[in-house]
């Protein structure tokens, strides 16, 4: 038997950047499409072995559905292989009890919390530790994707019991790591032709384990194919992992001056042949469409921060640092400010609520965070800056501006569905909430989000943290503020208003339809329905002002209730705030001296803010098994270090569940406008179709849109709408006379539809499914209906046109 040149072989593997390239380097050892499981082939003995250990693995490896999502989790193992290389020196016993800790006692990354986090800074060139490197591969929405980490590196003996392992639980008793079930990574072999692993221990770096794995095609036997390892067979029967020698560090990638790439000394390189990013291999981008946006949304707060590098061109190279979108958002908001007196300035955070803390359902304290940033962007318009319609997409997915994390990464998203619920549909394009279940104990993020970190699981808890969240948007006027500034922008006419004859035709129509006249939109009236829970109107409470002078800690000598004033009455299934204004340090509340509870422990935290600026705020609600009728006394307290207390109190009671028997009206006509609208009206434009990005032909495909806009419904046609545009301009030539009259019986027509569909769409919760693709359908069905009523509007002016003898040339 030769011997096989196992460096030569390494070498080329790490030359090759497309799956041409690999099968051919294969095909020369031996390989071919017949080889199976457990059988050498070649002159060298190589063989497949099965991926995990379990010929039945597609199944595991299948659970991916989203190449991004894949690639974030084998960046998160890259963020583990760091701080393992930190703990290996180090007893058990001295080990930090989350990833988040390590981070911070090992590299200085500031914890996550109100007002702090990675965007405050750590230790320098951290993040020259993780590169995820975009390489040529031929295919352009195919690159080959390397993910280098600078870490503790795998021995050859390593490698089947970790890397090359399936739901092993390596990482189950290590807290400081944030992987624990041992298949994320594993989920990016789904998406690529070959994955090409090289690693060099930090024990023992001179020697380079390696492997390729591909989808192995079994024959007729087996029910599926398998996802295999190459390795050597040996006179055992058994197997050894490829294994290189090698002293220096080894050159990855052509030697070029900038970006640097990395070379690997130590730690671990996974290379994805040809993986299929799909809609986001466009070049790197704040804006949706890339790389660069989805990590920096996926992985919204990560634990460390990375490097990525484009060099798919060399030309236009690109080495960007990505530290996640809170981090983005935090540093705008830091610097709000200088963003609000510059109003050029490209992105600004027009309001913050810092991170609150909210009970789950069934929990013990407030350990859940709950924060948002409303955030207005601009473009460039010739030599003005005009809003985007769609701002919080340059830091999330378009239309889910909800996002739920763990150990920063994000695990669910919801839909803007809750807030155009609470009648914020605009702040809904322009708003970013972060929901972060990191201090949440197991059970918790167990009932909140499945292992493959794809989704929200539907539960009580997520239902408790939504009603939670709810409240916390109901009670911020500011973003009511925010709604009725957008709203004026996009109700601005230059038509004084919808014509008379107009409005008079489609409430025919309407009533013909079955509506009701009525100057109200829809409203609860009186029926005989089954009883709901119904909103109590809230009594005012304090906003934020100023902060308050406070003394250094541990002196403190105030602390009062300020809201509510008298009695705190709580009504089942809801909650009520309680404020406290005190001349406490932050340090009081840092170290757990303020404190609320109820004598009797009928009512429980729902959310708690932290203690800034000499105020504090919780949300109170009855507990499980709380009764209408319970009463007693709640109490505030701050503790001193002797041991000495300041106290508050309020007397409670709780109160029934709001009910009344009610129905919805469902055929009222709703107070409307119709306004005609075009492309060169930008601003309105963008928030009413924020996708077209001066698109000709994607403006030419919409039709009209409905909005409701301070309870009254507008609805906005297309000037440039293809069909109706075409019409417009054959009148003007051949009966110029009747353009007016075209025009009032289209608007007609579509204000009536409009209207149709709007009441329709309100009357149906579609928080269910892609509300992208269903505002897509709706798009679509409404150009199918426009283009029906221009032909409509067409043959009555033609008719028109002969009932008054209007010729051709007039």
């Amino acid at each position: 038997m030769s011997t096989f040149d196992k460096n030569s072989f390494l070498f080329s593997l790490l030359r090759a950047r497309s799956a041409n390239t690999v099968r051919d380097l294969l095909r020369a050892v031996g390989d071919s499409s017949e080889a199976g499981l457990d059988s050498p082939f070649g002159a060298h003995r190589l063989c497949w072995k099965a991926f995990g250990g379990n010929a039945s693995n597609i199944s595991t490896i299948g659970l991916g559905t989203k190449p991004g999502k894949s690639l974030s989790e084998r960046i998160t193992n890259a963020i583990d292989a760091i701080l393992e290389d930190r703990a290996t020196n180090l007893p058990r016993t001295a080990l930090p009890e989350s990833a988040r800790q390590a981070a911070n006692e090992w590299f200085g990354r500031p914890l996550t919390g109100p007002e702090q986090g990675l965007y405050r800074g750590m230790a320098v060139e951290t993040d020259k530790r993780i590169n995820v490197l975009l390489l040529d591969s031929g295919v352009e929405d195919s690159p080959t994707i390397d993910v280098v980490d600078d870490g503790v590196g795998l021995s050859p003996e390593e490698f089947p019991s970790t890397i090359l392992s399936l739901q092993a639980g390596n990482k189950i008793r290590k807290k400081h790591q944030i992987g624990a079930f041992g298949q994320g990574g594993a989920a990016t072999l789904g998406f690529s032709e070959f994955t090409i692993i090289v690693s060099r221990s930090k024990a023992d770096p001179k020697r380079v384990a390696f492997t390729v794995v591909r989808v192995l095609r079994l024959d007729v036997s087996w029910k599926e194919d398998c996802y295999a390892f190459l390795a050597m067979a040996t006179d055992s029967g058994g197997f050894e992992i490829l294994e290189a020698a090698y002293a220096e560090a080894i050159p990855l990638y052509e030697e070029r001056t900038s970006p640097e790439p990395p070379r690997l000394s130590k730690g671990t390189l996974v290379r994805h042949v040809q993986y299929r990013l799909g809609a986001i291999s466009k070049a790197l981008a704040p804006s949706p469409g890339n790389l660069y946006h989805y990590l920096h949304y996926s992985l919204f707060d990560p634990v460390l921060p990375f490097r990525l590098l484009d060099l798919r061109r060399p030309e236009k190279a690109r080495n960007e640092l990505v530290r996640g979108s809170r981090n983005r958002l935090m540093r705008l908001a830091s610097e709000r400010s200088s963003a609000e007196e510059d109003k050029e300035a490209r992105v600004q955070v027009r309001h913050h609520r810092p991170m609150e803390f909210v009970t789950p359902l069934g929990g013990d304290c407030p350990c859940i965070g709950v924060e948002y940033w409303v955030v207005f962007a601009f473009r460039k318009k010739e030599d003005r800056y005009e809003l985007r319609g769609n701002s919080a997409e340059l830091f999330v997915q378009p239309n889910h501006p909800i996002v739920g994390t763990l150990n920063g990464q994000t695990q669910g998203e919801l839909t803007a569905h809750l807030l155009k619920e609470i009648n914020l549909g605009l702040v809904s394009k322009h708003i970013v909430v972060h929901i972060d279940a990191t201090e949440a104990d197991n059970r918790v993020r167990r009932e909140l989000f499945s292992t493959s970190r794809e989704g929200f699981k539907e539960g009580p808890i997520l239902e408790g943290l939504i009603a939670s969240l709810r409240r916390m948007l109901q009670d911020d006027t500011n973003l009511f503020e925010i709604e009725k500034e957008l709203t004026e922008k996009l109700a601005r006419r230059e038509a004084a208003s919808t014509r008379e004859e107009v409005r008079q035709q489609v409430t025919r129509l309407l009533k013909e339809a079955g509506f009701q006249v009525s100057d109200m939109a829809r409203t609860d009236v009186a029926g005989q329905g089954k009883p709901h829970p119904i909103p109590r109107p809230k009594a005012p409470h304090p906003t934020r002002v100023e902060p308050l002078p406070t003394l250094p800690f541990p002196q403190v000598t105030r602390l009062e209730i300020v809201y509510p004033q008298d009695l705190l009455q709580v009504h089942l299934s809801d909650s009520e705030l309680v404020i406290v204004e005190t001349d406490a340090d932050p340090e009081f509340d840092r170290r757990g001296l303020v404190l609320i509870r109820t004598e009797p422990c009928v009512l429980e935290v729902e959310s708690k803010s932290q203690l800034r600026g000499g105020r504090i705020r919780w949300r109170m609600r009855p507990r499980e098994g709380a009764r209408a009728g319970d009463a007693g006394e709640l109490i505030v307290t701050i503790t001193r270090p002797d041991g000495s207390q300041l106290t508050g109190s309020r007397a409670f009671e709780v109160l029934p569940v709001l009910e009344r028997p009610a129905r919805k009206s469902a055929a009222q006509v709703p107070p409307f406008e119709i306004q005609p609208i075009g492309p060169e009206d930008t601003e309105r434009w963008e928030l009413l179709w924020p996708d077209d990005l001066g698109d000709s032909d994607r403006q030419r495909a919409h039709a009209y849109k409905a909005v409701v806009l301070e309870g009254k419904t507008v609805v906005f046609y297309s000037t440039a709408f293809g069909p109706f545009a075409e019409a417009m301009e054959k009148l003007k030539t051949s009966s110029p006379m009747l353009v007016d009259t075209f025009e009032v019986n289209y608007s007609v027509w579509i204000g009536y539809h409009a209207i149709l569909q709007q009441q329709a769409q309100s009357a149906r919760s579609e928080d269910i499914g892609d509300e992208e693709k269903l505002e897509s359908l709706r798009d679509q069905e409404r150009s199918v209906v426009a283009r029906m009523q221009v032909r409509q509007a067409l043959t009555m002016t033609e008719l028109m046109r002969k009932g008054v003898g209007v010729s051709a040339t007039d």
